[in-house]
């Protein structure tokens, strides 16, 4: 299982909808502008001032993250779902089951259009990519639980 050397065989892209992105930036453009008021208070002869504007690239970079970094790949033994720096690994021998979803519980999906997969042993996992019909159809193949399996 080292992923280092070894390429996906195929990559699904992430969605993020267009509520998700509002969102994101609201809050991050509402914590920056808080940050720059603060600037803005102490005055640029201030060091404390120039302080409160570190957080703003930060912020930024961190409401950008969950767009730009959000993909499940598929390789020969596991998926792995990689979402805002962070990758999940799911052999799929320990999933259970694979569905559509439009559940509000989500930590990993960008959009309400979700697949649900169900691996007890790793921990469950809802995502969003780009064409789930073809996430759900190649891991019910990949699972061995699609109809005839």
């Amino acid at each position: 299982m080292g992923e280092k050397d070894e390429r996906p065989e195929r990559v699904l892209p992430g969605r993020s909808d267009p509520w998700f992105i509002a969102v994101m930036v609201i809050v991050a453009g509402g914590l920056s502008a808080a940050c720059i008021a603060c600037f803005a208070g102490a005055g640029p002869s201030s060091p404390w001032g120039w302080l409160a504007l570190l957080p703003v690239p930060a912020l930024v970079a961190l409401a950008a993250l969950p767009v730009r970094s959000n993909r499940v790949e598929l390789y020969e033994d596991r998926l792995v779902v990689v979402y805002a720096g962070t990758r999940t690994s799911i052999p799929y021998a320990h999933v259970r089951g694979v569905r559509r979803t439009r559940t509000l519980w989500a930590g990993t999906a960008n959009s309400l259009d979700r697949v649900y997969i169900e691996a007890p042993y790793d921990g469950d996992a809802i995502v969003s990519v780009t064409d789930n019909d073809a996430l759900v159809d190649e891991l019910e193949r990949r699972c061995g639980l699609g109809p005839g399996a």
